[in-house]
């Protein structure tokens, strides 16, 4: 054996049960009471094994914007934080829209990956006819459906229609941001230049209108999508129908929406910018009462690090995006210690669920024969997140300065341990995530 945890409550077939896991050759071989001989072993007593958590939204801005993040402190946070798998979309210049791009992409940061990960594709209309050639590259696709990044937005119907049938026969996921541009556009007017705008410029109707619009295109074309980051309860009810329609979607939040209102942002600032905004409590009730229940699969970061200068500037000036990656798994487990969200609900949220919905086979799951991603959790163990905590190069998190009862031990990736009590482990990547093509 490569590698043995003993005497750990590890989830395994829906429930923590006592006991040993043993990995070999980058898979789980072993999930029971026998003790082989390993060459590493890492005793646990009153430890939980999970899967590790797979994040599959992130920005960790290279090329182009290294000062705010790049791939090594990205995802150094990932793994701080349990994440073993990462799905990361270039959402500042220069855009990933060709062939070309997506392998420098992939040749410039495959080496500094500390855990798996994989690359989106973006869609814009200038590059619909390249998507098939893209697809073997990428993980998936993303459109945006209000405001981004040079010719990334998708803002008509028409278009978005035409973006599904080009993704249709490349096999991957298509990701959307839904918001409708024109209703953001119009609710942004006369609005005061201050923090509490913020929710009122990108207001729920516009998530709404937009998630009701990428929904009926998924039925007309087929194409699977992914609703990232939704933030009301309209949404949920959406998706709710939708499920019962049997289309081929799945759906995602983040835990700034679980976790804070738009009271917050009024009264803290920049720090709690994000998009879509940060709404009400009763959408957060919503929002986690959905991923309860399973009409919200799966819960991600979407993180998105700017500098503190940028983040020190006004409502109007300040950059949207929250750096969370390294402390959602943290926040989850507080939830399950509340009894707010079953450990099982938190399991499925963060691996069988995105492990499924984007192709990502043998993960998500602790199971013989699976890839060896692990996390490993003490939920006794309680800490205060502080600066020198932080991996990510944005040092404003939300999180600053919060105390989580539990605490991320150690996380395994494909078998070999990238972090074991704070310290990550040097000289080791991850590997690139092949998705299974998607019906």
């Amino acid at each position: 054996m490569d590698l043995l945890i003993t005497g750990a409550q590890i989830f395994h077939e829906g429930a923590l049960r006592r006991g040993n896991l043993a990995v070999a050759g980058g898979r789980i071989v072993l999930v029971g009471n026998e003790t082989p001989a390993a060459a590493q072993v890492i005793d646990a007593p009153g430890c939980w094994v999970l899967p590790g958590m797979i994040d599959t939204h992130v920005h960790f801005r290279e090329p182009g914007r290294t000062d705010k993040e790049d791939f090594e402190s990205g995802t150094r946070s990932a793994v701080l934080g349990g994440v073993t798998s990462v799905l990361e979309i270039q959402n500042n210049e220069p855009l990933i829209t060709d062939v070309d791009s997506l392998r420098a992409k992939h040749a410039l940061v495959g080496p500094k990956a500390r855990c798996h990960y994989g690359i989106y594709a973006n869609v814009g209309l200038e590059n619909l006819h390249k998507l098939q050639a893209m697809a073997a590259d990428a993980c998936a696709f993303k459109v945006f459906m209000t405001q981004s990044v040079g010719p990334l937005t998708v803002t008509g119907i028409g278009d978005l229609w035409r973006a599904m049938q080009a993704v249709r026969p490349t096999g991957r996921v298509l990701a959307v941001h839904a918001e409708a541009d024109s209703v953001c556009k119009v609710a942004k007017e006369g609005l005061p230049d201050d923090f509490a705008s913020h929710a009122r410029s990108r207001p729920a109707l516009a998530e709404a209108i937009a998630v009701g619009e990428a929904l009926e295109l998924c039925a007309a074309t087929g194409t699977p999508i992914n609703l990232a980051h939704l933030s009301t309860a309209r949404s949920v009810e959406l998706v709710a129908d939708a499920k019962r329609r049997g289309l081929p979607i799945s759906a995602a939040t983040c835990a700034h929406y679980l976790a804070w209102t738009e009271a917050d942002t009024a009264r803290s600032g920049s720090v709690f910018k994000v998009n879509p905004p940060i709404k009400s409590e009763s959408d957060r009730v919503a929002l986690l009462q959905g991923l309860r229940d399973g009409c919200i699969d799966h819960l991600h970061s979407d993180h998105a690090p700017h500098t503190p200068a940028e983040k020190s500037l006004s409502w109007r000036k300040s950059p949207s995006g929250i750096a969370g990656i390294q402390h959602q798994l943290q926040f989850l487990l507080q939830l399950e210690r509340t009894g707010e969200l079953p450990l099982a609900d938190l399991v499925r949220c963060t691996g069988t669920a995105p492990a499924a919905a984007f192709g990502l086979r043998e993960r998500g799951e602790i199971r013989t024969g699976f890839h060896a991603d692990i996390v490993l959790v003490d939920p006794n163990r309680a800490v205060v997140v502080t600066r020198e905590d932080l991996a990510t190069r944005a040092a404003n998190t939300p999180w600053m300065g919060h105390r989580f009862e539990s605490s991320i031990r150690a996380t395994i990736v494909g078998g070999r341990v990238a972090m074991l009590d704070g310290v990550v482990s040097e000289g080791f990547h991850g590997q690139r995530l092949q998705p299974a093509t998607v019906p």
